[in-house]
């Protein structure tokens, strides 16, 4: 793509997109997914695990780390929406996730404050008009 400022995409584009960072992003790259709740966020990370040849991702409702074994080595996905301080992000240890994975993903990185490691890219995905459309906006 990518993203030069706000686009809109279908959801099938959305997926292909994904697709498309994950072969950009290098090895141990951080990447963060900010929007509100229902914008996307999960789809795109399905769909970088389709990408990546991984297990399905899951949505993560109960569990903040998800991990997918790929063949180029695990993208692990973060969701930090649950954090009610981001002192709370110390117990993830962000810096050795991000270490190890080929990707690690953190949604809502804000509450994670200064405890996110630093992006490669962060994308910021919403509602569009369209219920069947996503904004997608990369953030400098």
């Amino acid at each position: 793509m990518p993203v030069a400022a706000v686009v809109e995409l279908s959801l099938a584009e959305l997926q292909r997109e994904a697709g498309g960072w994950w072969a950009r992003i290098r090895r141990g790259g951080v990447l963060w997914l900010s929007g509100d709740l229902g914008s996307g966020k999960t789809t795109f990370v399905q769909a970088l695990a389709r990408a990546a040849s991984a297990a399905p991702a899951r949505s993560p409702t109960y569990a903040l780390v998800h991990e997918y074994p790929s063949p180029e080595g695990p993208l692990i996905h973060v969701d930090c929406y649950r954090l009610k301080q981001p002192e709370e992000a110390l117990d993830l240890d962000l810096p050795a996730l991000a270490a190890r994975a080929r990707l690690l993903v953190l949604e809502w990185p804000e509450r994670a404050g200064r405890y996110a490691p630093s992006p490669d890219v962060h994308l910021r995905l919403g509602h569009s008009r369209d219920p069947d459309r996503r904004r997608v906006e990369s953030v400098s």
